[in-house]
């Protein structure tokens, strides 16, 4: 298992230092710099807040360490898009033979879109214009990525076999070997933090257009059935994007341990359920987060049963 970076916000410290006797939850994501630990660090705060709960955020190098923690009991709750989790549980893919059974879903909060970007003066303009160019790859503490990228390379009707390829670690890594001229693209969460510092230290960025081709969706769907195109808008806090851009999608979701009790699931999910608005104001992203839809099927993973219990009452499933 990989080791963990933990993550204590004010609020947590402060928090853990007046209410003793409230229970803490380990809330697993990635690293800072990414979007995930900013935006896990935003609920931790909107659940704190709303709930009888302390959440640790802790940050992890990958998705491996995140799904081993919860699957092990070394943290409750998780932040991650649907697909790997789903096959960790499962033991499809990268997880065969290595299953996470005691991986459940949470809550569903809204598709969680990713890119690639190139330097703003770069010669490429398509996906397909990466025949022959340096493209990272292995990703041994992010495994996600793997499937993440080659769907994205099959929507511009290229492979990996197209490609040179340069070993990596994980997005934060990558997108070092980026700055430093390593690899010809990088891939990263849209509006993450990383993205923008990458932007400002580059002269500028460029997104990828990622619908060239008439089935370029269907591509991505026969790597991993819950990818889709969603839309992205130019905004302040997202690098290299000018006008409205189809973007590759997977449904973002809390994911929890099946060892945490049906009153802490309550607590955590009810928090976030009912109050977007102070979710919103912690980070823009959750603008795209629609509440009514927080119980939505997810056909390769199943939800908690307290979460079950709680969709079902609140008539989201």
């Amino acid at each position: 298992m990989l080791n963990a970076i933990r993550i204590l916000s004010l609020p947590v410290l402060a928090a853990l230092a007046c209410g003793a006797s409230a229970q803490t939850v380990g809330f697993a994501t990635l690293q800072p710099g990414t979007l995930l630990n900013a935006q896990a660090s935003v609920i931790a705060k909107v659940v704190q807040d709303h709930s009888k709960l302390q959440v640790r955020v802790i940050g992890y190098g990958g998705d491996t360490g995140i799904i081993d923690a919860v699957n092990s009991g070394t943290a409750d709750f998780l932040l991650l898009d649907i697909g790997e989790p789903a096959e960790a549980q499962r033991g499809e893919n990268v997880w065969r033979g290595n299953a996470k059974p005691n991986l459940r879903v949470a809550l569903t909060l809204y598709g969680f879109q990713m890119a690639f970007w190139v330097r703003k003066d770069s010669p490429v303009q398509s996906i397909a214009d990466l025949k022959g160019k340096h493209v990272p790859s292995e990703w041994v503490q992010q495994t996600s990525v793997i499937t993440h990228l080659n769907a994205l390379l099959a929507a511009g009707g290229v492979t990996m076999n197209d490609v040179q390829k340069v070993p990596t670690v994980n997005v934060i890594r990558a997108s070092e070997d980026f700055k430093s001229g390593k690899i010809d693209l990088f891939f990263f969460a849209v509006g993450a933090p990383k993205v923008q510092e990458i932007a400002a230290a580059v002269g500028g960025l460029r997104v990828l257009p990622m619908e060239v081709l008439p089935d370029s969706e269907a591509r991505m769907k026969r790597i991993r059935p819950e990818y889709y195109f969603s839309t992205v808008n130019p905004a302040p806090h997202i690098a290299g994007i000018d006008k409205p851009t189809k973007v590759q999608t997977i449904d973002f979701i809390i994911g929890v341990g099946t060892h945490v009790k049906d009153e802490v699931v309550r607590e955590f999910i009810k928090a976030v359920h009912t109050n977007k608005k102070a979710l919103v104001e912690g980070h823009p992203n959750f603008n795209a987060y629609d509440p009514s839809h927080s119980g939505k099927l997810q056909p390769r993973l199943a939800y908690h049963p307290a979460a079950e219990k709680y969709w079902k009452e609140t008539g989201l499933r």
